[in-house]
C-alpha cells in the first residue's frame, strides 16, 4: 500500500504512517493520558490543519469525545469545538485539558500544587470525601487508602468548585492506577498474583505528576478557542448551538471493553461516579448488550447485518443482536451529526473492525453502508496501523488486538 502522511493526496485506501503517539507527552495530551482506548493525537491533527487551510472561520464536533483527543487539537485552530460524551470522568479529563489558561492562571496551578504538598502531611482526612464504590479498599494497602484520602482533603480545602479544583482533580485521578495494587498495565483493574505490584507512594507519585499537568497545559493560552462547549452525553441522538463544518470522532468498537469497569477506581476518587453511576453510563454505552432487547425493527439495519456479518447469528444470537444494537446506535448517531452539519460539512470517523466469535466484521464498511442511506456521501478513505495497544501483561492467544484502523469521511451535500 501506499504511505504517506500528505493529507491532499492520500488515495482511496492507502495506509497512512504515523509517529509513535508517546511523544506527545509534554502537550495536553498527558492530560489523563492513562485513560482506555484513547484515538490517535495525528488523525484529527492532519484533518483540521489541512481543513484550516481552507476555512478561516469553523467549528469542530466530536460525538464520542471521551478524553479529548480531537478537542485537544482542534483548539489549536477552530474557532469553537463542540463535545458530547456519556463518562462525566472523561469530561472532566477533557475540559482540563482543551482548557484555554492564562498565565496567571498556570501561576496559580504552580503555587497549589506546591502549597498542597506542603499540608498533605497534617491535613485532617475528610471521611465526607471517601469514594463510594463497594469494596473499594480491595484494590489499596491501608497507608494508600488513607494518604489519598488526605490528598483529596487538601485538594477540597485549598480550591473551590471550578477550573483549579478540576485541574487537581484531574492529576489526583491520573495517580490513583500507580497508587493500587492494580496493575498498571492492564487496562482493567486487575490485581495479578504473579506479576506482584509494588504500589507508587501517593504525595511523591501526585508531586510527580502535577507539575507534568501544569508543564502539559503551559502553552494553551496560545489557543484559538476557550475550551469545549459540551453539546449533551447522549452521541446517538442530540443537537448542536450551532451548525457545525467538521466533526471527528473514534467511537467505541462492536466489542470494546467495559469503560466504566477500566476506569472506576478513578472515577470513585475523585467524584465522578459511585457504584450506581458506574451502572447508568455502562448502560449507556454505544452497543452495549442491554440495548440488543431494545433494537428496533428497522429493515436496513437488519439487511447490512446480513450483507457484513451474516454468518454471526447462527454462531451467537446474542451477540449479533449486541452488534445489531450497535450499529443502530450509530445510525442514530450518524443521523445527529448529518443534521448539526453544515452543507459541505465533513464527517470523519475513525473505526477499528472486529471479530466476534471468528466472524470477521468490516465495521467500516457497515458504518459506510448506513451513512450513504442517510445522505452522505463517502469521498475519503485512509487506514493506518495501531503501534500502542498500552498493555505489556502477557496474553498468550487470548484476546484480540486491532491491528489498522479505518478513516472514513463523510460529506453532507
Amino acid at each position: 500500500m501506499e504511505i504517506t502522511t500528505t493529507f491532499r493526496e492520500l488515495q482511496w485506501g492507502a495506509e497512512i504512517q504515523f509517529p509513535n503517539s508517546r511523544g506527545l507527552s509534554k502537550s495536553p495530551h498527558f492530560v489523563g493520558g492513562r485513560y482506555p482506548c484513547r484515538s490517535v493525537a495525528f488523525v484529527p491533527r492532519i484533518i483540521i490543519d489541512d481543513f484550516s487551510g481552507t476555512a478561516e472561520n469553523f467549528s469542530i464536533l466530536d460525538p464520542f469525545m471521551g478524553s479529548g483527543t480531537t478537542a485537544i487539537e482542534a483548539v489549536r485552530r477552530a474557532n469553537s469545538v463542540h463535545g458530547v460524551e456519556v463518562d462525566p470522568y472523561a469530561r472532566l479529563i477533557a475540559t482540563v485539558a482543551a482548557r484555554k489558561d492564562s498565565q496567571d492562571e498556570i501561576q496559580e496551578l504552580e503555587s497549589l500544587v506546591l502549597e498542597i504538598g506542603s499540608k498533605v502531611d497534617s491535613q485532617k482526612p475528610d471521611k465526607a470525601l471517601l469514594p463510594e464504590l463497594k469494596n473499594i479498599n480491595y484494590w489499596f494497602g491501608e497507608t494508600n487508602f488513607s494518604e489519598l484520602l488526605k490528598l483529596k482533603s487538601a485538594i477540597f480545602d485549598a480550591t473551590n468548585e471550578g477550573m483549579a479544583r478540576d485541574f487537581l482533580l484531574a492529576a489526583f485521578g491520573d495517580i490513583i492506577r500507580a497508587c493500587s495494587k492494580a496493575e498498571r498495565q492492564s487496562l482493567k483493574p486487575y490485581i495479578s498474583k504473579k506479576y506482584v505490584k509494588q504500589p507508587k507512594p501517593v504525595l511523591a507519585e501526585f508531586l510527580r505528576i502535577a507539575p507534568k499537568y501544569v508543564q502539559a497545559v503551559a502553552q494553551s493560552s496560545d489557543h484559538k478557542c476557550d475550551g469545549i462547549i459540551w453539546e449533551g452525553q447522549d452521541a446517538t441522538e442530540f443537537g448542536t448551538s450551532k451548525s457545525i463544518d467538521l466533526a471527528i470522532t473514534s467511537p467505541p468498537y462492536i466489542n470494546a471493553m467495559d469503560y466504566t469497569r477500566c476506569i472506576k477506581l478513578e472515577s470513585a476518587w475523585i467524584g465522578t461516579a459511585d457504584d450506581a453511576a458506574i451502572r447508568a453510563v455502562r448502560n449507556a454505552q454505544l452497543g452495549e448488550s442491554v440495548r440488543r432487547h431494545q433494537v428496533t425493527d428497522d429493515e436496513f439495519i437488519s439487511s447490512i447485518a446480513i450483507k457484513h456479518f451474516g454468518d454471526l447469528e447462527a454462531i451467537d444470537e446474542v451477540k449479533f443482536k449486541t452488534a445489531l444494537a450497535f450499529f443502530d446506535d450509530m445510525k442514530g448517531n450518524l443521523r445527529s451529526v448529518f443534521n448539526s452539519l453544515k452543507a459541505g460539512g465533513i464527517y470523519y470517523i475513525i473505526i477499528g473492525n472486529s471479530k466476534i466469535r471468528g466472524i470477521d466484521v468490516p465495521t467500516h464498511l457497515a458504518i459506510a453502508d448506513i451513512a450513504t442511506e442517510l445522505g452522505y456521501k463517502w469521498e475519503k478513505y485512509f487506514q493506518y496501523r495501531i503501534k500502542d495497544h498500552r498493555t505489556s501483561i502477557p496474553r498468550g492467544d487470548r484476546g484480540g488486538k486491532i491491528e489498522f484502523e479505518h478513516v472514513l469521511g463523510l460529506v453532507k451535500p
